[in-house]
C-alpha cells in the first residue's frame, strides 16, 4: 500500500510539471487588455500590443513577446500580467508621465522628459514647465545630463511657486524672470530646496521693505544671483 501512494505520488507530480510547461504551450490567447494607472492604456503602448495578440498564439509565445515588447517601451516604467480563464491575457503597467520639457534655441520641438529625466517623445506643444537649452536635447529613451535634470528640476520649483514656465541656460546657469518681477540667475548644481528657499527667502525680504521694494514696483533690483553663497542682488 505504501509503495501504491509512492507511485501515484510520483504520477501526480509528472503530471503537474508536465502540465506547467505543456498547457501555456497549448493555450490559444484571443485577447489582451491593458490598465495604467492612468486608466486604459496609452494608445502607442496598445498599438504594439495588439499586434502580439492575433488569436493563434499560444500563452507561452504571447507571455514571451510581450515582455520583451513592453520592457523596450520607454513609455513603460514597470509591468506586469496574467492569464484569466479561458484565453485572456490581463496586463498592467506604470507609463512614464512627461513631467517637464526641453526646447533646442531657434527650434519648435519639445522633448518631453519625465521625472527620472528620460526623454519619452517629442511634440510641437506643451502646456509644461521647459527649458530652452543650446545643445539639442537628447534622443528618445535617453536621459539628460545632470546639469539639465537639475535645471528642470529648479524650473519645476519655480513653476509651482511663481508660475515661471519657461527656463534658459545660459553661460552655465539656469535664468528664469519672474512675472512682473526681477531675472533669476541659479546654477546647474547645489542643492534644490536651499536655492529655492533662498529665493523665497529674498522676495519676501523685498516684499515686506518699503513700498519702493515691492517687488512689481523694484527698479533697483532687476536681478537676482544665486550662484554664490550669499545672493548678491544688483
Amino acid at each position: 500500500m505504501k509503495y501504491v501512494k509512492v507511485f501515484f505520488g510520483i504520477i501526480l507530480f509528472v503530471l503537474l510539471v508536465s502540465s506547467f510547461f505543456v498547457v501555456p504551450k497549448k493555450i490559444k490567447i484571443k485577447n489582451i487588455v491593458c490598465q495604467s494607472q492612468f486608466g486604459p492604456c496609452n494608445a502607442s503602448i496598445l498599438g504594439s500590443i495588439n499586434k502580439i495578440g492575433n488569436g493563434e498564439k499560444s500563452y507561452y509565445d504571447v507571455k514571451r513577446e510581450l515582455q520583451g515588447t513592453l520592457a523596450s517601451n520607454i513609455l513603460v516604467s514597470d509591468y506586469s500580467f496574467h492569464f484569466r480563464f479561458p484565453n485572456i491575457v490581463e496586463v498592467n503597467l506604470l507609463e512614464r508621465k512627461a513631467k517637464y520639457a526641453i526646447k533646442a534655441e531657434g527650434t519648435d520641438s519639445y522633448a518631453l522628459v519625465d521625472e527620472e529625466g528620460y526623454v519619452i517623445y517629442f511634440q510641437d506643444l506643451t502646456g509644461l514647465p521647459f527649458l530652452t537649452t543650446i545643445e539639442p536635447p537628447p534622443n528618445v529613451g535617453k536621459k539628460v545630463s545632470d546639469k539639465v535634470a537639475f535645471a528642470l528640476e529648479i524650473l519645476y520649483g519655480t513653476f509651482s511657486s511663481y508660475q515661471v514656465r519657461e527656463g534658459i541656460i545660459e553661460n552655465e546657469s539656469l535664468v528664469i524672470e519672474l512675472s512682473q518681477g526681477p531675472k533669476v540667475i541659479f546654477p546647474l548644481e547645489g542643492e534644490r530646496e536651499v536655492l529655492l528657499g533662498s529665493l523665497r527667502l529674498v522676495l519676501s525680504k523685498l516684499n515686506n521693505d518699503s513700498q519702493d521694494f515691492k517687488i512689481e514696483n523694484v527698479s533697483g533690483a532687476s536681478i537676482i544671483d544665486l550662484r554664490f553663497k550669499n545672493p548678491v542682488i544688483k
